[in-house]
């Protein structure tokens, strides 16, 4: 590539980088500040931008492949063939957090509020085909493949409420345990950017790195037993009803996600049909499933029915409503962008308010009104 080519791309991607750093923050708060995301299988969400050396060295790559694409990487359009300008990254601390947030981000993409552009590429470093608890035959092939991570080709969608500015460009989504964090950032910078940069590593250097990632691994699938064998123990202590830990907004911030089995789906048929009939609209799968956790915690799972015979009574729809007006200056339910929220934070409130009385319950629901009023920067 001709130096004023390289020059036409950087000038290019310098003007765009802003909104590149905008569309990160935008998909880390809509993760964050989304009621029914799973915050529990959460650990951290953090994103990068692409460096512009790494960024024409990427380019130059692509274009030396023969039959890659229509054509060359331009100016023009770099931003359409390279995806991953931003990479956006979701860590888990466990193997089944990362299921959890799988099925959450399909989700999303069922609602379009994200794009998936192409089916989830799955890049292991290592390989042990086996659920966490059980042995490891003795006959197992351990395999490497050289990074680990699931990536996500993505862009917004029309239904998220993000500009259209931001809604035409790519990123990158990527999800991964802490452990396959931690060796991916070793490796990265002790022997991916020196071998990259022409420093020849010795054989038993590579074969190290190797075999640190099969350790990891390992380490991953214990944790995840331990992990288990201790929630066990939660469930013989009691989880539900009043000794369940809610947060003082009465919005469960841990409660999606946490190992606990997912309270029996025929059930949401039911909770569906009666949401309807209470709220004037249909609510998304997204919704339902955390209403239904929500009633578990609270010992309500098993007959959802509670939650409208006596729970979610019109007093408390009343003054939800009112509170909302209050605070946001608009109707319940009325914005299609916002009433599955709506609906989540009275279902929150009326249990709050069953729970802990009504003092507490509404100024819990204000707290966190005017907290989500003051994160709508988009």
């Amino acid at each position: 590539m001709r130096k004023r080519q390289k020059e036409e791309i950087l000038i290019s991607f310098f003007k765009e980088k802003e909104k590149y750093e905008e569309l990160a923050e935008y998909v880390g708060h809509l993760i964050r500040d989304d009621p029914s995301s799973p915050r529990g299988s959460l650990h951290t969400i953090s994103y990068r931008i692409k460096d512009p050396a790494r960024l024409i060295e990427k380019i130059e790559e692509e274009n030396k492949q023969p039959g890659v694409g229509p054509g060359p990487i331009t100016r023009e359009n770099f931003r359409e063939r390279v995806g991953d300008i931003v990479g956006i990254r979701l860590i888990c601390l466990r193997l089944s957090d990362v299921e959890t947030v799988e099925a959450y981000l399909a989700l999303l993409a069922e609602e379009d509020i994200l794009t998936f552009l192409r089916k989830p590429v799955r890049k292991r470093a290592f390989v042990l085909p086996v659920d966490p608890g059980e042995g490891i035959p003795e006959d197992l092939e351990l395999r490497y493949s050289g990074y680990s991570s699931i990536h996500y080709q993505v862009r917004l969608g029309e239904n998220s409420d993000a500009s259209d500015a931001l809604k035409g460009l790519q990123f990158e989504l990527q999800l991964r345990t802490i452990l396959e964090e931690a060796w991916g950032e070793i490796d990265h910078k002790y022997r991916y950017v020196l071998s990259r940069s022409g420093v020849e590593l010795p054989e038993y250097i590579h074969t190290g790195f190797y075999n640190l990632s099969v350790y990891l691994q390992a380490a991953a699938l214990q944790a995840e037993h331990l992990c288990r064998q201790a929630e066990r123990y939660r469930g013989l202590t009691g989880r539900k009803g009043k000794g369940k830990r809610v947060s003082p907004h009465g919005v469960g911030l841990d409660s999606y996600g946490t190992g606990m089995d997912m309270p029996d789906p025929a059930l949401l048929p039911l909770l569906q049909k009666g949401l309807e009939a209470t709220f004037g609209f249909r609510a998304t799968d997204r919704t339902l499933t955390y209403i239904l956790r929500r009633l578990d915690e609270f010992g309500y799972a098993e007959q959802p029915q509670v939650l409208f015979e006596k729970i979610l009574i019109e007093r408390r729809l009343g003054e939800f409503k009112t509170i909302l007006r209050d605070v946001l200056h608009r109707e319940a339910f009325e914005d299609s962008n916002k009433r599955n929220v709506d609906a989540i934070n009275a279902v929150n409130f009326a249990l709050f308010d069953e729970m802990q009385g009504s003092r507490v319950a509404r100024e819990g629901l204000r707290s966190v009104l005017r907290w989500r009023k003051g994160r709508s920067k988009w």
